[in-house]
C-alpha cells in the first residue's frame, strides 16, 4: 500500500510541477478562432450604430464604416478602416490602421490612434455577413451589421500616402467633420 501511495504522490507532484511552471498567456486559441481568422480575412462595408457617436461625437444614418482584415497568421493580423459620410466620402471621413486577433472567440481591435482596444462579441461570421456587437470601453451595446465589399475601391486611400507604415508609427488620419470632432 505504501508503495501505491508513493507512487501516486510523484505522479501527482509531477503534474503539479508541469502545470505550475508552464508558461502560459491569459488566452488560448482553438480551431474555431483560426477559422473565424480565416473567413474575417476581406474589406467588409456597413454600418455601426452609436459607435461614430461615441468615438466622434458625429450621429446619423449618413455615416458609413468600411473596414479591411489581412491575417498574417492563423488569428491575427493587420487592417485598417475609414469611416465617412456617404455624401462626402472624401471629404469628411477618419481613416486608421489597426491590429487585431480572434482570441477566445472574441475579435480583439487596437487601433494605432490609441483608441481603447475594441473587441467584437456575440457576432455571426459567414463569407457574405459579419453582424455583431462591439465593446470600445463606453459601456454601450454597439450594434453592426456589415457585408463583404469585393469592390471598394482602396485606391483613393493608398494614394493619399496612408498605407501600414514601415517604421511602425501610428497612420491616421481625418478630414471635415472628423476632424473637426477631434478637436477639443
Amino acid at each position: 500500500m505504501k508503495k501505491i501511495y508513493t507512487y501516486l504522490t510523484m505522479v501527482m507532484m509531477a503534474f503539479i510541477a508541469t502545470t505550475m511552471f508552464t508558461s502560459c498567456d491569459w488566452y488560448w486559441h482553438d480551431e474555431e478562432d483560426r477559422r473565424e481568422a480565416y473567413t474575417l480575412e476581406g474589406t467588409w462595408t456597413g454600418y455601426i450604430e452609436t459607435y461614430l457617436r461615441d468615438r466622434f461625437g458625429l450621429s446619423g444614418d449618413s455615416y458609413r464604416t468600411t473596414i479591411y482584415f489581412e491575417r498574417e497568421n492563423n488569428y491575427g493580423g493587420w487592417g485598417y478602416e475609414v469611416d465617412y459620410n456617404t455624401y462626402s466620402r472624401y471629404d469628411d471621413y477618419y481613416y486608421c490602421e489597426f491590429n487585431w486577433e480572434v482570441v477566445n472567440g472574441q475579435i480583439r481591435i487596437q487601433y494605432d490612434d490609441s483608441w481603447n482596444t475594441v473587441y467584437i462579441y456575440d457576432y455571426t461570421l459567414n463569407d457574405y455577413r459579419f453582424r455583431g456587437y462591439m465593446d470600445d470601453g463606453t459601456n454601450r451595446d454597439i450594434y453592426f451589421d456589415l457585408g463583404y465589399d469585393s469592390h471598394f475601391d482602396w485606391g483613393y486611400w493608398t494614394r493619399s500616402a496612408m498605407t501600414r507604415s514601415a517604421d511602425g508609427a501610428p497612420t491616421f488620419k481625418a478630414s471635415g467633420e472628423f476632424a473637426n470632432a477631434l478637436i477639443p
